[in-house]
């Protein structure tokens, strides 16, 4: 539910702006975190000299989720909003969850299975979160059951500092993924319960680009 803490979080973060960056500059600073949190994850995990790397994972995430705020709100701000920033914001979510995480698939010692099915239930949070934009009502969904965006950079935060203090735990990181995906799973089911519940009592229509 920490995206319910949206707004304060951007009145936290709006500092950090100034008048000097632009929407396009917290993008490509928010790719930069994206890679670090890949790096920081691989290396503390396959390379005990620098476990230490562990640490700066949640660093980088909430940097990633502050990044990702500033973007949003100086395109508002500064009305450079457009349907390509749109549609980029809301793939590099996306991508950047795989890019962050699914370097945990190359880890020895981390079962694969469960980081597989993490990215696969994160990815279709993400499509039912967009696909409230195209149903009556048009909204995006952010209804989370501790599986959003936020919140999944906090479990996998989490997970990283308990590796750096108890690397030996690493054997049982598959089973934490694997309560983390029960979570991402609620959240797709919330969110469609909500398409349908905002959506009744509204008028439906189903078109493509060649036409009903």
């Amino acid at each position: 539910m920490l995206y319910l803490q949206k707004g304060n979080f951007q009145k936290i973060t709006r500092w950090m702006a100034g008048q000097w960056m632009s929407a396009n500059q917290a993008t490509f600073f928010g790719c930069i975190c994206i890679v670090l949190v890949s790096l920081s994850f691989y290396v503390g995990l396959t390379n005990g000299k620098f476990r230490w790397t562990l640490l700066l994972v949640p660093l980088f995430l909430i940097l990633r989720l502050m990044m990702n705020t500033l973007d949003g709100m100086l395109a508002r701000e500064y009305k450079t909003g457009s349907v390509f920033g749109e549609i980029c914001n809301e793939g590099l979510d996306i991508i950047g969850d795989n890019i962050c995480y699914g370097i945990l698939f190359f880890v020895p010692d981390i079962s694969k299975v469960p980081v597989v099915l993490f990215i696969i239930l994160t990815w279709s949070a993400e499509y039912w979160g967009v696909f409230g934009n195209s149903m009556p009502g048009g909204v995006r969904r952010h209804e989370t059951f501790l599986g959003g965006k936020p919140d999944r950079a906090v479990w996998m935060g989490l997970m990283a500092l308990v590796l750096y203090f108890k690397p030996d735990l690493i054997e049982f990181a598959g089973y934490y993924i694997s309560g983390v995906c029960f979570f991402v799973f609620m959240t797709s089911v919330i969110r469609i319960k909500k398409i349908i519940s905002d959506s009744k009592g509204k008028k439906y229509e189903s078109y493509t680009w060649i036409g009903r």
